[in-house]
């Protein structure tokens, strides 16, 4: 698995900077952490499944393991991460650690353009995390960071 690269941020492939934000003023930090959890056994992919890892008092830490592969191989480590904030609670998803698809033209496509793999997974996640809170909390306020 590869993580920053030796010219930081900008080296990166755009899909690794894609997040989902999250504002809720009447759920808890509990409640949105178990939402978290929950959200991980709910992913309809058939490439990658997404489990959770650790988790913590304002943190749970998730892996997404590659379904085509024999060995289900971890492909991608994130996390999400909740906060209270003045009257309301924020949650936060980061990608920390990934895996690029191998392909023929790989070598021959920039950092930025490389697709990581179990992508569509972690996608999934945040779709189902976002259905779960605003579910609950229809005044919850969302929004996606493509990395683009």
């Amino acid at each position: 698995m590869s993580s920053v690269g030796t010219r930081g941020w900008a080296a990166r492939p755009w899909q690794s900077k894609a997040s989902v934000s999250i504002q809720s003023d009447s759920l808890t930090i509990v409640r949105m952490l178990e939402l978290a959890v929950a959200a991980s056994h709910a992913v309809k992919d058939g490439k990658g499944w997404v489990s959770v890892r650790e988790r913590s008092a304002s943190r749970v830490d998730l892996r997404v393991r590659d379904l085509v592969r024999s060995d289900g191989e971890e492909v991608m480590r994130f996390h999400v991460e909740v906060e209270r904030v003045p009257g309301r609670v924020v949650v936060r998803s980061t990608i920390d650690t990934f895996a690029v698809k191998e392909g023929g033209f790989g070598a021959l496509t920039s950092v930025a353009n490389r697709k990581i793999a179990g992508y569509a997974a972690y996608e999934s996640y945040l779709e189902c995390l976002s259905a779960a809170v605003v579910a609950e909390d229809r005044h919850a306020s969302v929004s996606f960071t493509s990395g683009k």
